[in-house]
């Protein structure tokens, strides 16, 4: 059994207690990572002060608006897209459909006010959503539809030129 001392790099062995030098096998390039991770620390210190934690959806500086969280997928003749849109309703909505791309706004408004005789209440909100996604592929705008339900967005929108969606084949191996 092998036992290192402490304060010094020599391991001793119990049984026989004669020193032995620990071995080292460090790679030459570990310095890299190390710095990797110190600038990785770094660059999280500096999200976390200016632009807030990085778990918050982005904000566009000038508007305030929110950009809601979207995923965008291709089902071969259309694309499909979903936005996470909490508290906005269909009447707060405004979708914009072009050839080459999908513009989503909402804004909220929502006022609340309780007066009883030794007792006044009032709340105020406001929320903005904004987003711009660009489409790979031309699109017929027409066509395009769109279902809110549970704050959940999808948008269904039609391709100019359909093309199927690729399966994948399977290969025998000899």
């Amino acid at each position: 059994m092998i036992r290192k001392t402490k304060g010094t790099d020599l391991a001793t062995r119990t049984s026989d207690r004669t020193p032995v030098r620990a071995l080292d096998l460090r790679s030459p390039f570990e310095w890299f990572d190390e710095m990797d991770r110190w600038l990785d620390d770094v660059r999280r210190s500096l999200e976390g002060r200016f632009w807030g934690p990085p778990w918050l959806v982005p904000t566009d500086r000038r508007t305030g608006a929110r950009a809601p969280l979207v995923d965008l997928v291709d089902e071969g003749r259309e694309f499909v897209l979903r936005a996470e849109l909490p508290g906005v309703s269909k009447e707060d909505l405004d979708i914009r459909v072009s050839p080459d791309g999908v513009e989503l706004r909402a804004e909220t408004r929502r006022e609340k006010e309780e007066t009883e005789q030794d007792y006044y209440y009032r709340e105020r909100a406001y929320r903005a959503f904004h987003r711009t996604i660009p489409l790979p592929e031309e699109v017929v705008a027409d066509r395009t539809e769109a279902k809110l339900k549970d704050g959940v967005l999808e948008v269904r929108v039609p391709k100019k030129e359909p093309i199927p969606k690729r399966e994948p084949v399977k290969v025998r191996v000899e």
